[in-house]
């Protein structure tokens, strides 16, 4: 089967890269191809919908290709360029079928977009993702927090992960936070707000999976505050690395993350070739 993933972004981080990365690994593993346009493809399959422009989607369906439509939860207008909902809707529209990134998603949206679609959990790669290799002792990886998100989303929760740092430095001097992503340049300048000599360390925006592997595996702990996050990523490879998620924030769809454990590539592609097929069949 030959599978076009539009894209037409210019971002080469975030959630909907990761994904778009570990499905074509993941599809090749099991003998699909992912092509380069929608002329040659049985399929296409659109990972994020603030990935794909309107005529992108326009060309394909004018092409009389199957449309598969991706989602998790709100693309919100104020992150979005005041377009991410209204693609939400319209692609969703022209999509043969949608397929939700959890339960959660589905139950919230599924009303809006007006199709139930099917969920298909996403999967992690864990060749680059898993415990091995680790260079740290035990000791300082259990005193060992991380705190990583991409941008400054504000549901990310940067302000809580903050404040339980400080309780946690106060009931344990050895405790080390690591920090990775985009903070303002204040942030930075004045040490987060941290005023008590607590140890923190910022590595800003890891770029590079096996890099960002290598901090998980130095962290015993990550500080899982994400709101309403859909399935995320971090807590995902945070996990197939063989850390614990820190008093976890249980909304969204995370607790269906930790239900499910660590899903692999080959396992997630199955499940969206099964979906192909179905579509195609239709």
């Amino acid at each position: 089967m030959k599978i076009f993933i539009p894209n037409d972004s210019e971002q080469g981080l975030g959630g909907g890269w990761t994904f778009k990365r570990n499905l074509e690994k993941g599809l090749n593993q099991i003998g699909h191809q992912v092509v380069n346009n929608a002329v040659g493809a049985d399929v296409a399959l659109v990972v994020g919908v603030t990935m794909v422009k309107w005529d992108t989607m326009q060309s394909i369906k004018a092409l009389g290709k199957k449309i598969i439509v991706r989602l998790d939860n709100v693309p919100r207008n104020s992150r979005n360029r005041n377009t991410g909902t209204s693609r939400l809707k319209g692609f969703s529209d022209m999509a043969d079928e949608v397929v939700w990134q959890c339960e959660w998603a589905r139950f919230y949206l599924a009303d809006f977009v007006g199709k139930v679609g099917k969920v298909i959990y996403n999967g992690v790669d864990t060749d680059i993702f898993n415990p091995v290799g680790s260079s740290f002792d035990s000791a300082y990886k259990e005193n060992t927090y991380l705190y990583s998100r991409f941008n400054r989303d504000e549901t990310k929760n940067w302000e809580v992960a903050w404040y339980k740092f400080q309780l946690i430095y106060r009931a344990n001097p050895k405790a080390k936070l690591i920090i990775v992503g985009k903070f303002a340049p204040e942030n930075i300048e004045y040490k987060f707000d941290f005023f008590r000599g607590e140890n923190v360390e910022y590595k800003g925006i890891v770029e590079d999976p096996e890099d960002m592997a290598k901090i998980y595996r130095s962290c015993k702990y990550l500080m899982a505050t994400y709101y309403n996050d859909c399935y995320s990523n971090t807590y995902q490879e945070f996990l197939s690395c063989g850390g614990e998620l820190y008093q976890p924030d249980m909304s969204g769809g995370t607790p269906e993350l930790i239900k499910n454990g660590v899903i692999n590539l080959k396992e997630m592609a199955i499940k969206y070739v099964a979906l192909f097929k179905d579509v195609l069949n239709r």
